[in-house]
């Protein structure tokens, strides 16, 4: 897959189109043609399915007719009073030729009622049987003459033990040197007068299987249109178009294809088989017919949809090899111009062929290289200027180490003059701007922020000429806690500038760091007891949304709750109450963090205002 993506990255535009058509049209084409043909082979094979189905119904529904008149005539035998009157003459001992005459002339009779009777047969409890053939038109030579004890034949033991008629499935017998085929419908005969003894004899009525065949195959043609056959319940095969197969067993619905393919009927061509089962006798009633015969007009019709298809598809190709060489002549135009432009040939120009998009394309290019020579030597130009301004820039630079170094002269010049206090608020200087000059967004220590606090608010009460007092105070546990640079500054500045405005003095400024029970979050409090703010504009903080947006006011606090947003999201927290011309209180709820982070060079930037304060001290004592 990977190989094919990277063939058509690589590949020409031209090849590209052709591509891009065969996946846009040609493929779907070709699916539309091969799921419209299994959708219309489907759709006609199902109804086909459903047709031949309601046909196996109706021939089950004919057969059943033709078994019931079977019946009806076994019926009227076994209630018929003379044939039961010579049975038992027949069954006594040494039997008697009349009663034997008697009825083989009363089975004659039943016979002549219903030609397509082969034999009726009647078979005595105690071995006698009775038979007519209507073929041999004799009572000796029957269809049974084989069996010297008829009380071993098929029907004969499928009746025994039921009370009513029992079809036996067909048997071939062999007469001459060829096979013939019949199916035998069966009932026992009672002694109305002694029930209690049994059945005394059975009647056998024997059809030939050509019968049933004929329901199934009226016309007989099997070529073409293919045909029906019939199996019993236990699989033995009652009717077959080729009667040599009739009598032979099917183990299982799979063997059914098997045994049609055996037959050669319909040769080695793909068939379908349906089947309808009679709940009667019940019989399997199959039809099986040429699969690709019935689809024949269907195909017929596909074939015609892809010639047109694809007669479509080289007119299409045709118009598409057309306009792609138009494409690919401005392409190849556009790509040309470019590979001299990267060359350094600006003055090159496009021809324009036409007013469409490769034109306007051509008509920018050609004014695009006029601008971009233009340009060319108003960037040298600004190139030289540029250089000439960093250099001013770099005479004019500060470096940070010489604001530190002059803040440490003047330091020491006023401890030359005795001016401590002055000398302590440089220090505390130096130690603000080193800390606050670097990258805000880094983390320090707890202890560290408040050491900086201390020396920003003193500062801040020297400015406002000492009008108010604090007080920090931070649990031991807390001073490793990790929390942003100058995150605490705005809240403080919003406190001295707009809490203690105005006031002459006994102002007070509390700033208190704890952790919670669970070390899990920094609890921060910041306390004054200045002018305070309305209670509605103070609740309007706990708003979030608001808290962070802001609307144009107290810009410092909006930009405090902005970075506890941005840096810790909905994990911090924070609450304002304010009373007016009483205070503000201010909690901040921070999530505890206590990953070591690099603080090296705001280390260093504190070891060295340490030690520079500490000569500046022994040489104050020294004076």
């Amino acid at each position: 897959m990977k190989r094919l993506i990277a063939f058509y990255r690589n590949s020409k535009l031209k090849t590209k189109l052709f591509i891009i058509f065969g996946f846009s049209s040609l493929l779907p084409i070709l699916l539309l043609w091969g799921i419209s043909t299994k959708v219309n082979e489907s759709a006609l094979t199902e109804k086909v399915d459903q047709v031949t189905r309601d046909n196996l119904q109706q021939i089950a529904e004919r057969a059943n007719m033709s078994l019931e008149i079977y019946a009806n005539l076994l019926y009227q035998m076994s209630q018929d009073e003379e044939m039961t009157a010579a049975v038992k003459t027949l069954m006594k001992k040494g039997g008697d030729a009349v009663a034997y005459n008697r009825l083989n002339r009363r089975l004659k009779q039943y016979n002549d009622m219903e030609g397509e009777i082969r034999c009726i047969t009647v078979v005595c409890a105690n071995g006698t049987s009775v038979a007519y053939d209507s073929q041999t038109d004799s009572a000796i030579d029957n269809l049974w003459r084989s069996y010297p004890d008829l009380r071993m034949i098929p029907p004969y033991r499928d009746a025994q033990g039921e009370a009513g008629m029992v079809l036996t499935p067909t048997v071939k017998f062999l007469e001459g040197e060829q096979y013939s085929h019949y199916f035998h419908i069966s009932k026992r005969i009672f002694d109305l007068n002694n029930l209690d003894r049994g059945s005394i004899a059975t009647i056998i009525v024997s059809v030939n299987e050509d019968n049933m065949d004929l329901i199934c195959n009226p016309t007989g043609e099997t070529e073409d249109s293919g045909f029906n056959f019939i199996v019993a319940g236990d699989g033995t095969v009652i009717s077959y178009p080729d009667e040599e197969f009739a009598g032979r067993r099917i183990e299982d619905e799979e063997s059914v294809a098997r045994f049609v393919r055996e037959s050669g009927l319909l040769g080695e061509r793909q068939t379908q088989i349906n089947a309808y089962q009679d709940e009667r006798t019940g019989w399997v009633f199959y039809n099986v017919y040429e699969l690709g015969a019935m689809l024949e007009d269907v195909r017929r019709t596909q074939m015609i949809f892809l010639l047109v298809g694809g007669m479509a598809l080289g007119i299409a190709v045709v118009f598409i090899l057309y306009f792609a060489r138009l494409i690919n002549r401005s392409v190849n135009d556009v790509v040309e111009g470019m590979q001299e432009v990267s060359e350094g040939n600006l003055e090159v120009m496009l021809p324009i062929h036409s007013d469409d998009e490769f034109g306007r394309i051509a008509g920018n290019f050609n004014q695009m290289t006029g601008r971009v020579n233009a340009l060319v030597e108003e960037v040298k130009e600004a190139t030289t200027q540029q250089k000439n301004a960093e250099i001013a820039a770099l005479e004019a630079q500060i470096n940070p180490h010489f604001l530190y170094n002059t803040l440490d002269s003047i330091n020491w010049m006023a401890i030359d003059r005795g001016e401590y206090e002055i000398s302590k608020m440089l220090r505390d200087l130096g130690v603000i701007l080193r800390y606050s000059i670097g990258k805000s967004n880094t983390r320090v220590k707890a202890e560290a922020a408040v050491d900086w606090l201390e020396k920003y608010i003193g500062l801040q009460k020297v400015r406002f000429d000492n009008i108010f007092s604090y007080e920090i105070t931070m649990d031991e546990a807390a001073g490793d806690c990790l929390v942003y640079k100058l995150l605490l500054q705005p809240f403080i500045e919003n406190a001295i500038l707009h809490g203690f405005k105005e006031m002459e003095g006994g102002g007070m400024l509390r700033v208190d760091l704890s952790l919670s029970e669970d070390k899990e979050f920094l609890h921060i409090t910041i306390e004054d007891n200045g002018r305070g703010m309305p209670r509605e504009q103070a609740q309007r903080y706990h708003d979030r949304a608001w808290a962070v947006r802001g609307d144009g006011t107290a810009i410092g606090l909006h930009n405090a709750f902005s970075r506890m947003d941005m840096y810790y999201g909905e994990r911090a927290s924070w609450k304002v109450t304010s009373i007016e011309n009483m205070g503000t209180v201010i909690m901040l709820r921070l999530p505890a963090e206590w990953r070591e982070t690099d603080e090296d060079t705001d280390r260093r930037g504190r070891d060295q205002d340490q030690e520079r304060s500490g000569e500046s001290d022994r040489k104050a004592d020294g004076k």
